[in-house]
């Protein structure tokens, strides 16, 4: 089987029935909110957030599905959920709120999952974009999907922008890394 998120909250999938079965459903229950990106700690702990379908109004979450199935609100305040991602070592979360178009960065305690010092990361603004979907690189580098430009941006870990990759779409929305030396960059 496998976790995944719908609209309202949390559910079991079993792959040969294709049926689902709540785990923590109904998180979600005003109109014009739904989950939106969601990522796995190396502890096993989903982390999703949601958004808020207005794109201005900031009534949206950021929740922790742990593994005993228990759920945490890691923030609150929060318009577009994009990009949740880690530092290679764990001990850095990333997140970015689309129409703010800022990534922050927190502390992040791997033994409790628990954030905090948040703080800026980067400020697409600058770039006259916004970010989305994200992931981090071997070398600690962070790529996020420039939804409003037609790029992907890559931050240095120190949040300065890197390097920036036209892409043959206008609206790219996520990046993840695959193939069999995890060195090709997949693009939605």
């Amino acid at each position: 089987g496998a976790v995944v998120v719908l609209k309202d909250g949390f559910y079991a999938f079993d792959l040969a029935s294709g049926t689902c079965a709540p785990l923590a459903a109904g998180l979600v229950d005003a109109p014009g909110i739904r989950f939106n990106d969601a990522k796995v700690d190396r502890q096993g702990r989903l982390v999703a957030g949601t958004i808020v379908e207005d794109l201005i109004t900031a009534d949206g979450q950021l929740f922790r599905l742990n593994r005993d199935l228990s759920v945490e609100v890691l923030e609150s305040g929060i318009i577009c959920s994009n990009g949740p991602c880690w530092s290679p070592d764990g001990d850095t979360f990333y997140f970015a709120d689309t129409p703010t178009r800022v990534i922050s960065a927190y502390d992040y305690d791997a033994a409790t999952g628990a954030l905090a010092n948040k703080r800026l990361f980067a400020d697409t603004d600058a770039f006259d974009t916004a970010p989305d979907g994200a992931t981090v690189d071997a070398e600690g580098y962070l790529w996020s999907a420039f939804v409003l430009t037609g790029a992907v941006g890559r931050f240095a870990p120190d949040g300065t922008l890197d390097r920036t990759i036209d892409v043959p779409v206008d609206h790219p929305t996520s990046v993840a890394f695959g193939g069999a030396d995890l060195d090709v960059l997949y693009i939605t």
